[in-house]
């Protein structure tokens, strides 16, 4: 099981609001205007193919599919990114405008009801942007057993839902919390546990999320069990410091480890998610996500030299 030794993954969906309900009226301005001009300049100049996992949303807009397909066309890899309320069948929310996405899609919806829901993504995206997705992420990390089943059927090849340590169940979600750090072959009867090889496995690869216990050293232990106190490879509300010994500490407990970093589309534009509120912390966001980068790119170069 080969693997790159940093993902830059993107959750691509519609802009949201402040308080993280979709744009009312729905805008994609974080996808047609934020992929080409803020962020395709970074992958070029440190030659990342990011990972798009697109929502069913970005799917539907033709913009955006015109600003995919030529990033696909520069190295860019898609992925499906299942935001259940907006696909058939069963569509909960018509008109996403100025409304959450609360769905965990492996809780909200029947194995069947969700296995088709995918099946029609995988359509979707295959129709609109000419690529058959090879990478699967839930929204809200909602994916279970059952998911990596349907995904297997559906030919997927990984899945990069899984946020180790993090335990969702308090907000209806799965308990993530005894997940692997490390890439790992599914195995077919627990998705939390390694199978020994490809054929004893489900068939798919989890990638997940690099993401290690709770922030700020022992007083982090008294916190609540909220995602956002947990340390992870996310410049959102990652300082650059908190990533680089994020990234140091994978390197010393693993050999050759796989990172994955993630954020959402709309958190790279101001006032578009509630982490981005002006033009200053965008460029402190866009900062962070290339020190980052280069970071790991030149922490591989060294390794490499000995």
């Amino acid at each position: 099981m080969k693997l790159d030794k940093l993902y830059i993954t993107i959750d691509v969906e519609p802009d949201c609001d402040i308080y993280w309900n979709r744009s009312d009226p729905s805008t994609f301005k974080s996808v047609i205007y934020g992929i080409p001009q803020l962020l395709r300049p970074i992958w070029d100049k440190y030659k990342i193919n990011p990972i798009y996992f697109v929502s069913p949303e970005v799917g539907m807009n033709k913009e955006c599919c015109i600003i995919l397909k030529e990033e696909i066309k520069k190295g860019a890899i898609i992925g499906a990114h299942l935001h259940s309320e907006y696909i058939e069948p069963n569509v909960t929310v018509k008109d996403p405008a100025g409304k959450p996405s609360k769905e965990y899609p492996c809780f909200k919806h029947s194995t069947q009801i969700e296995y088709e829901k995918i099946n029609n993504l995988t359509a979707l995206i295959q129709k609109k942007l000419g690529v058959r997705p090879l990478w699967y992420r839930a929204a809200r990390y909602g994916a279970d057993l059952d998911t990596i089943k349907s995904l297997s059927k559906l030919g997927y090849k990984y899945d990069s839902s899984i946020t180790p340590d993090i335990n969702w169940s308090g907000q209806g979600g799965p308990d993530h919390s005894r997940a692997p750090k490390q890439a790992y072959w599914i195995s077919r009867n627990n998705v939390y546990t390694p199978a020994q090889s490809e054929k004893e496995s489900s068939g798919i690869i989890e990638v997940p999320i690099t993401i290690s216990e709770k922030r700020f050293g022992l007083l982090g232990r008294l916190l609540p069990n909220k995602w956002f106190f947990y340390r992870w490879l996310r410049p959102t509300l990652m300082s650059f410091i908190e990533m680089k010994k994020l990234v140091d500490e994978m390197y010393k407990k693993y050999n050759d480890p796989t990172l994955v970093m993630m954020f959402h589309s709309m958190e790279i534009m101001p006032n578009k998610s509630p982490y981005v509120r002006n033009g200053l912390m965008q460029r402190k966001f866009l900062k962070r996500l290339e020190r980052t980068i280069k970071y790991v790119q030149e922490k591989n170069d060294k390794l490499r030299k000995i």
